[in-house]
């Protein structure tokens, strides 16, 4: 591996850490602050976790997600309709119970940090490869804290920059990556016909009990004919700090409050619903995700139509024609995919893709094996 500054790596997943944070302004909230602000620097930063800094002590002491504000408010609610994933869920564990102990009213976040278990505060030191980061995020981790000290957060590395990286570098990928990126979705695992859906008008509560309990972050929107009508993702529950009478509303109700309050700091329509076709590429995938800035996008197919038959997709274009995507990226794809290979409104959810997904498959199609994700890692409880 070339000396930092020197030149760039052999191989994108041999990068430093800190290369992919640099010049990066790092949000944390005060750990005594209410959860209420805390949803609001999410909010604000267009984040799904914040860490949490005790001045008093000079130190990080946890980490503030969407996973946690979730399993708070379905443990004072009380779970609807779904088992209890974990003792901590079902309101047993310590940390639980003393959340619990307290008046939710002016809550500091800091006693709901960690409250899921599913995002903990992970750090890691600058030296550490884009490969050990990789495969700890493979395992399902959303980001780590690249540390320039221990009191202090070079930057936030996230599955989404990870992906971009790669994206944004493939003229240093493999044979086997180049292949995995022009592999169908069909043939990666990717169309399971078991994705968790739910109708509009179901609770918001039964909904969360579903993400917490399947352990997933996004549930499709379904009609009576099972064709995708929309989206509730976890990122959507942090406007329930704003929004409190939404937590006894239906999930078509909290997408459209989330929706509008992201139109009014993006000025623009946040409505739309990613999806691609199973005969979409990972690299087709990849540019629709960065160029959209999504964590995930549905695989869907024609629905049927009522009569026995399903729509066909249109039939594809020139293949030698090719057009950029992203505008983030040099990538291109065929333009026979775009017409091809996208989603319509109203066909029928068959798949997921997530970033885990994608960066499970890209450690998978290493060289050679990352390196032990335990050396350089560490966990701050």
């Amino acid at each position: 591996m070339d000396r930092p500054g020197l030149g760039a790596p052999a191989h994108w997943l041999l990068t430093p850490a800190s290369a992919l944070v640099e010049n990066q302004a790092v949000v944390q909230v005060d750990a005594s602050a209410s959860v209420e602000d805390a949803c609001d620097a999410l909010i604000e930063h267009t984040i799904q976790s914040v860490p949490l800094y005790d001045a008093r002590s000079h130190s990080y002491v946890g980490m503030f997600d969407v996973h946690d504000l979730a399993a708070y408010i379905l443990a004072r609610r009380g779970s609807v309709g779904a088992r209890p994933r974990s003792r901590s869920s079902a309101g047993s564990s310590p940390l639980m119970r003393r959340a619990l102990s307290h008046d939710a009213s002016g809550e500091p976040v800091s006693r709901i940090a960690d409250l899921s278990h599913l995002n903990p505060f992970y750090s890691v030191v600058p030296e550490t490869t884009v490969a050990q980061v990789a495969q700890v995020f493979a395992k399902g981790a959303h980001r780590v804290a690249v540390m320039q000290s221990e009191r202090a957060i070079r930057g936030i590395l996230s599955q989404a920059r990870v992906v971009r990286y790669f994206f944004e570098h493939c003229d240093r990928a493999t044979p086997a990556e180049l292949r995995l990126l022009d592999s169908p979705l069909a043939t990666l695992g990717l169309v399971t016909r078991d994705v968790v859906q739910v109708a509009p008008d179901t609770p918001v509560l039964r909904a969360l009990s579903l993400l917490e309990s399947h352990r997933v972050t996004s549930l499709p929107l379904v009609d009576e004919a099972r064709r995708l009508v929309g989206s509730l993702s976890l990122s959507d529950v942090k406007y329930l700090a704003r929004e409190r009478h939404m937590v006894n509303a239906s999930c078509r109700e909290l997408v459209q409050a989330a929706r509008f309050w992201q139109g009014v700091r993006a000025g623009q329509d946040r409505a739309a619903v990613f999806s691609a076709r199973p005969q979409a590429t990972l690299r087709y995938v990849l540019a629709k995700l960065i160029a959209t800035g999504a964590h995930r996008i549905w695989v869907v197919e024609p629905a049927n139509d009522g009569s026995g038959a399903s729509r066909e997709p249109p039939a594809p274009a020139n293949p030698a024609r090719r057009a950029s995507v992203s505008s983030a990226s040099s990538q291109t794809v065929p333009v026979d995919d775009l017409a091809r290979c996208a989603g319509e409104f109203g066909d029928s959810v068959c798949g997921v893709v997530s970033l885990t997904d994608i960066l499970r498959l890209l450690v998978d199609a290493a060289p050679r094996p990352p390196a032990d994700p335990e050396y350089n890692y560490a966990t701050m409880d």
